[in-house]
Parts: C-alpha cells; structure tokens; sequence
C-alpha cells in the first residue's frame, strides 16, 4: 500500500488536490494510537507525523499554541511545569489501545473529554483556532486567538471531533487553565447505580470545587479542587449536605483519578470496551441491563458518561439496544475496542437516522466533494 509522508504544508496539499484528482481515498493518520476510532480501511496512507511547526506558549494569557504531531505527553508536561493544564483532561489512548498516548491532534480529532468535562467543557470548548487542509487541497484557518476575534463559522468546534474525515489539522490553538494547587477526593459507598446518581446529583450541589464525579468498584468518587487554605472548608460544606466519606488526600486523589483515566480494573485486555454518553437519570437503566447481562460498568461525567466492558462471549450484546432501550435518542453507544480475533456482528458507531446522516453528508461535500479523506471513518459525538 502506498504510504504519503509529506513534511511541508504544501507538500501535504499537493498530495491531497492529487488523490483528489484520482479518486485516490487517503486514511489519515498519525501515530496509530487510537486505532478503534482510527481512519479505517483507504486506498492509501497519509501519514502527517512528519509535519513540522513552532511550539508558542503564552503562560500569562491562557495560550498554547502547537503543531497537531505534538506528542500529548509533551503537551501535557510542558503545561504542568507551568503551573497549567488542558482543562478538558484528554483521556490517553494508551491503556485502551496500548500504543501510546498519541498526539494532540489526534486527541482533538478524537474528539474526546476527560472527567473535567462536565465542570470545565468539552475539548471543543478549548480549541480557539485550526489550521489544515480540506479536502480539496486548500490551506486553511480558522478561529482567533481569542474568542471575540472569532466571527461566522465556528470551524475549530466542528472539526474537533471529525476525526480526520473533513479536514487535515496542521495547527492548533488552545486555550489552557491554571492547575489547582490543591484536591481532595470524597468516596462514598454506593451499592447500586441508581444511589450513586443519586449521590452524585446532591454532592453537584454543593458550591464550588467540585472537578470530577465518579461511580466505581461500589464507590462514589468526588473530587474537589481549591487552594490550599480552601480545600477544607469545602469539605465541611461537602459533610452537611452529603453521607459519612472518607477523604482522600492530594497524593491519594490523584493517584485515584488516574487510575480512573487509565480505566484500571475496567479495561482488561481481552475485554471489548464500549463508551455511552447518556442522559445520568437513564444510566442506572442501563448498569441494570449491562449487569443482568454479565458486563461490567462504570459512570463518570456524574452518571451522563457509561463505561462497559463486556467479557469475548457476550461480543454479541448490542449495546447501541441497551442504549437505546434505556436512554432512546438521549444516549448514543460507541465501540472503542474489539480485541483481536473476536468475532462481532454488532457495528463500532451508532447508526444515523436519516436526517442526521444528510446533514454529515452535505457538511462532508464542502470540505471533501470528492469524499477522499479517510472515507471510512465516522466523526465522533465530541461529547
């Protein structure tokens, strides 16, 4: 198979206005590391790993500005070591895919959120402004570096998400958020998914502080993050509206939500894993349908974010039913993993209804007519 490296800008168009030209379809691709929402099946590849660009980071206004082959983990500790982080928490594709953690254009081509995202946004939220090529061969961009410079089209938003199938990032610029100095980490016993929403729609009443909501192993997880000197007294305002807790500390915390972002005890590797955004009130009808099936089941994002991991013999379960079953057009079910060698007649995307997938085909042929960019591939919910 024919294999496109381009190292320039220019080069990067030329080979896409060719394809173009022959009908020639590219799946575009980086470094492989989320190959459950990759490019899938192309006549060729298009490799962007070798695309260059300046690195800016501007720590006082909030800024980062990077080339879409930036490693994630680069991005991440050179934010850290200022004192700030992608506020959207990209979860890494390593421990689902064990190749890596990616790069950061391939986090905003996925499209994917962390636990922050119902408390700081989506990672369409932070993206101010792309720069790439369409499918037509033309550079492009969009966006502002700051949000008042962006007028007409909102592109960043819509091409975060798109996973390659609209465009071909080069550039990206996000905007990025102090680390809290401080965080603890609340755990609650909760037997059951319908207490552990009930736990967490009460615990989002308490004021401030609360990043990430939880249901694991028959615990709640509540994380606050503050100051040093504020820390405390949000857990006492946490103690009189909330059951008895025990409290983790700082190092504990964090230990605990990366454990919860690598999905340990959930993602076994021989296990197929499935991600369901969904109304929270719906999910205990689905952890109820996911249990009595022999699946295991995890919530995030306060009940709206349904992690399932289903054992090799259960890889006939349609999960997009029990969604549907559950949460009807509220809630969506997408595979991220299907272990090698095990057989499943149960598609990975939801299927679209018919004025959904007209929409995707119209914005498609703007930005690709000739329907060349990783043909494949479906754009993700950016939830």
């Amino acid at each position: 198979m024919t294999i496109h490296r381009p190292d320039t800008i220019d080069a990067l168009a030329a080979i896409i206005r060719e394809a173009a030209a022959s009908g020639q379809t590219l799946a575009v691709t980086g470094t492989g590391s989320r190959p459950g929402i990759g490019p899938g099946p192309a006549d060729a590849i298009l490799d962007v790993t070798g695309l260059g660009g300046d690195l800016v980071h501007d720590p006082a206004e909030l800024l980062l500005t990077v080339p879409a082959r930036t490693p994630l983990a680069e991005v991440e500790a050179l934010l850290a070591r200022a004192g700030q982080c992608l506020a959207f928490e990209p979860p890494s594709p390593d421990p689902i895919w064990g190749r890596g953690s990616g790069s950061i254009g391939g986090a905003i081509a996925a499209g994917l959120s962390g636990p922050r995202r119902p408390f700081a946004g989506a990672a369409r939220d932070h993206v101010l402004e792309v720069a790439g090529v369409t499918g037509r061969g033309e550079l492009f961009r969009a966006g502002g570096k700051v949000l008042k410079n962006v007028t007409g089209f909102d592109l960043p938003r819509l091409l975060t998400g798109a996973r390659g199938t609209l465009a071909v990032l080069t550039e990206i610029t996000l905007k990025v958020l102090p680390l809290a100095p401080a965080q603890a980490t609340l755990a609650l016993p909760a037997e059951t998914a319908a207490a552990a929403v009930r736990l967490m729609a009460d615990a989002l009443l308490v004021d401030g502080g609360m990043t990430g909501a939880a249901w694991a192993d028959g615990q709640v997880l509540l994380r606050l993050e503050a100051s040093a000197a504020v820390l405390p007294a949000l857990i006492d305002a946490a103690r009189l509206r909330l059951p008895a807790f025990a409290v983790q500390d700082d190092a504990a915390s964090r230990r605990t939500w990366a454990d919860m972002a690598d999905l340990n005890g959930l993602a076994l590797a021989d296990h197929i894993l499935w991600r369901c955004p969904l109304p929270a009130s719906r999910a205990p009808a689905l952890a109820a349908s996911v249990a009595a099936m022999g699946g295991l089941l995890r919530l995030d994002w306060g009940g709206a974010l349904a992690w399932i991991a289903l054992p090799p013999a259960l890889a006939y379960l349609d999960v997009h039913a029990l969604v549907a079953d559950a949460a009807g057009r509220d809630g969506h079910a997408q595979r991220l993993r299907l272990p090698a060698g095990i057989p499943s007649a149960v598609p990975a995307q939801p299927r679209l209804d018919a004025g959904l997938a007209a929409l995707a085909a119209r914005v498609k042929a703007q930005f690709d007519p000739a329907g060349i960019l990783s043909p494949a591939a479906t754009p993700g919910s950016g939830a």
